[in-house]
């Protein structure tokens, strides 16, 4: 049908109100389960060391003669080893009129602004933390940032690695954390978690948690149709509805229970951090407080409000043999 002639619109009018909802919807993943994960300690200085050892190999011909005059063992030293404390912020400007401008969904730009920068600045750290970046001591003037080891650094002894790749760790000639070398990425298999699982568990390391990218968790899932794997059943009772069964979150293997935990961060983070999956001793590593998030409030210098996030914290990897890495995983895609 046709309109009248003259009809007024919506089209047409000017003074219609606007409706905006008054509420913001964030659905982006908050959780930092790394962090969440590790204990915390505080640390008083820039760089925090500790002391690692190892016992001897055992002697299978350990015998010896009656009136023995005894040739003693050389003593070997504990090993020395430390991480570098890092700063990281998250900065806030917002002008006077803006904070006091009548908005949609909050009530002050600067309060909401401040909360979400708190939770950029953790999630921040989480991907940091559980990164391949070297340590640092940084250099006078702000011409080189103190920088942490992240854990994929750390990590040397119980590491498996795509081809091409070499580990990293902590040198003990320079006192820093090298990062390891990345090899060629490939997919990640249950032959993988198995070997990584049994190197850490050679090396002394009683590991209860496998840390992955959400897309490494969903290819672990696939490891039920293993031909080794006991397939997973569950009754059905009654008229109850079916379910089907197409994850695990737990990993029973030769050397005990494993529970796969997905990191969102890593897939937000991208592919560099989403390659590599950690097993990890959680009693085995901590997060070193320097100075633990506060709110800074800058002089002001204009006709806005100023305020800045920031804390310095480091890695504390009490000894990195407890933990390994199943490393150059495609970690977003089957071929990224």
């Amino acid at each position: 049908m046709a309109q009248v002639a003259n009809t007024f619109e919506t089209y047409d009018a000017v003074g219609n109100r606007e409706e905006l909802a008054d509420k913001i919807y964030q659905i982006t993943p908050e959780e930092t389960p790394f962090v969440s994960l590790i204990g915390r300690k505080s640390v008083s200085s820039t760089h925090p060391e500790w002391q690692t050892d190892t016992l001897a190999s055992p002697d299978a011909d350990n015998n010896q003669p009656e009136g023995n005059d005894w040739n003693f063992q050389a003593i070997t030293p504990t090993t020395r080893v430390g991480n570098y404390t890092q700063i990281s912020d998250k900065r806030i400007i917002i002008s006077r009129t803006q904070d006091k401008t009548s908005k949609a969904g909050r009530k002050s730009e600067l309060a909401r602004e401040v909360a979400k920068k708190g939770v950029e600045l953790r999630t921040d750290m989480e991907v940091i933390l559980l990164s391949n970046q070297a340590s640092t001591a940084g250099a006078g003037n702000g011409a080189t940032n103190r920088k942490a080891g992240g854990l994929r650094a750390w990590l040397s002894t119980n590491d498996s690695m795509g081809s091409g790749g070499s580990s990293g760790g902590f040198n003990s000639s320079t006192s820093v954390v090298d990062a390891a070398t990345n090899g060629t990425q490939r997919a990640f298999t249950k032959a993988i978690l198995d070997s990584t699982i049994l190197s850490t568990y050679n090396a002394g390391g009683n590991p209860t948690v496998f840390m992955c990218s959400p897309y490494v968790k969903t290819i672990y899932s696939t490891f039920m149709s293993d031909s080794n794997v006991v397939p997973l059943r569950k009754p059905l009772q009654g008229n109850n509805q079916a379910t089907i069964v197409a994850a695990a979150d737990m990993y029973l293997s030769d050397f005990g229970m494993i529970s796969i935990v997905p990191n969102r961060q890593m897939a937000r983070a991208g592919a560099t951090i989403a390659r590599n999956g950690f097993l990890l001793d959680p009693k085995m590593v901590g997060l070193g407080v320097f100075d633990d998030i506060s709110i800074q409030k800058p002089a002001k210098t204009g006709d806005a409000e100023k305020r800045v996030l920031v804390t310095e914290y480091t890695l504390l990897v009490n000894n990195e043999a407890a933990h390994g890495v199943a490393a150059d995983l495609f970690g977003m895609t089957a071929s990224s």
